[in-house]
C-alpha cells in the first residue's frame, strides 16, 4: 500500500474515509489449485453451454423446416376456393369486385400445388 508523505494516508482512505482489509491475496500461477479448479470449471461449463445452445439450435431449425416446407394438400374431389388473384375480370372498381368465387370441386392434381378445377360456365 501506497502511504503519501504529505497528508500520511493512502489514496483509498483519502476518497472512501475508511481503511482497506485485503484478506486474501490472490496468487496467479499454473501451479495454484484454487485457478486451476476454477478454469477447469469454467471449461466445463462453457462446454455445457455449448452443448444446450447447439441442442436448441438444431430443434428450432428442425421444427421451424418442418412448419414451413409442409403445405395444404388436397386430394382429387375436395373443394377448394379459387381467389380472383391471377383471373382478369373487366369490372371498373376492384373494391367491389368479390375475393373469393366460391367452392370449386378438383378434377385432377396436376402439381404438389396445382390443381384442375371445375368451373361454372358462367365463369
Amino acid at each position: 500500500m501506497l502511504i503519501y508523505k504529505i497528508t500520511k494516508q493512502t489514496l483509498f482512505f483519502a476518497n472512501y474515509r475508511f481503511h482497506l482489509i485485503i484478506y486474501k491475496t490472490p496468487m496467479i500461477g499454473l501451479n495454484n489449485l484454487y485457478i486451476t479448479i476454477k478454469v477447469k470449471h469454467f471449461k466445463f461449463l462453457d462446454n455445457k453451454f455449448k452443448n444446450e445452445v447447439s441442442f436448441v439450435k438444431d430443434r428450432i431449425v428442425k421444427y421451424y423446416n418442418i412448419k414451413k416446407i409442409k403445405g395444404l394438400s388436397f386430394e382429387e374431389g375436395d373443394k377448394v376456393y379459387l381467389f380472383y388473384k391471377n383471373i382478369i375480370i373487366k369490372r371498373l372498381n376492384n373494391k367491389l369486385d368479390f375475393k373469393k368465387f366460391g367452392f370449386f370441386i378438383i378434377i385432377q392434381k396436376i402439381l404438389k400445388n396445382n390443381y384442375k378445377l371445375l368451373l361454372f360456365k358462367t365463369l
